[in-house]
């Protein structure tokens, strides 16, 4: 009888103990205090920079002609992994474009009709983006609850929206005016990168006020790496308007970039 209540006492205490370790381990995992959530806004200056002076075909010099400014917007999400160190994620809609102009290589030369001559786009582009960062902080400074982070990793975006301006002009079009759209939404399928990857580096400060309230600023670079931004050639238009067949133009490797301002919240 000795021998069974002491293997019971044994079993139970064994028991307890595995319990309390894995109620342990479900409140590691589940621990609110590693995910934070947040909100934020973000203006935005950003650019479209050719990747080559010339066309692939050479037919073309392309340079960009300045900056355009725009808006992001979206939710924030950090998985702290260990106490300096965090997974960045969330979801987030990108206002961005450029400006872009193009004029044959070699202008002393009787234009091709079936050609664009010269050619100024302006873009305005939107992309659904999810992030994916590794996020490092440092410890808080002196008595301040204030830190310090930074941040790297990469953007996958999709297209939801794509319009230009542009001034064109062609073989028909010289010593008259350019063929001119505003604010066109740009049809062709591949006209506009579908899909945009991008690099992100970015820097700033949280300022905890509570438990359950941090604020969040920081400045971020994104450089689109891949692929081309552009592709006007696949621009179903194509400024036919003197029917002379298809007119078709191309750009050099345009690649979409901005500087960003981020405001927010982590609650």
């Amino acid at each position: 009888m000795k021998k069974l209540l002491f293997t019971l006492t044994v079993a139970v205490c064994f028991f307890q103990n595995s319990d309390a370790q894995d109620n342990g381990a479900a409140t590691e995992v589940i621990n609110k205090n590693k995910v934070k959530f947040g909100v934020f806004v973000a203006p935005n200056m950003s650019w479209m920079r050719p990747a080559n002076a010339k066309s692939n075909d050479n037919a073309y010099n392309v340079s960009s002609n300045g900056t355009k400014i725009g808006f992001t917007w979206g939710l924030m999400a950090d998985y702290w992994f260990a106490e300096n160190y965090a997974l960045a994620t969330g979801l987030q809609v990108n206002g961005t474009g450029g400006k872009i102009s193009a004029s044959q290589t070699n202008l002393a030369t009787l234009p091709d009709a079936s050609r664009v001559y010269t050619a100024d786009f302006e873009y305005a582009l939107q992309y659904l983006e999810v992030p994916i960062n590794l996020k490092l902080k440092t410890s808080t400074i002196g008595s301040l609850p204030l830190y310090f982070f930074g941040q790297a990793g990469a953007t996958l975006g999709f297209n939801i929206g794509k319009k230009a301006d542009y001034s064109v002009t062609t073989a028909n079009s010289i010593g008259g005016q350019p063929f001119t759209g505003e604010d066109e939404k740009i049809s062709g399928t591949l006209a506009i990168a579908p899909v945009m990857l991008q690099m992100n580096l970015g820097v700033g400060a949280h300022y905890p006020f509570s438990d359950l309230l941090t604020a969040y600023a920081g400045i971020f670079f994104n450089n689109g790496f891949l692929p081309d931004a552009t592709n006007p050639e696949k621009y179903p238009n194509s400024f036919d308007y003197s029917n002379n067949g298809t007119i078709t133009f191309s750009d050099g490797n345009i690649r979409l970039n901005n500087f960003a301002l981020r405001l927010g919240l982590f609650f």
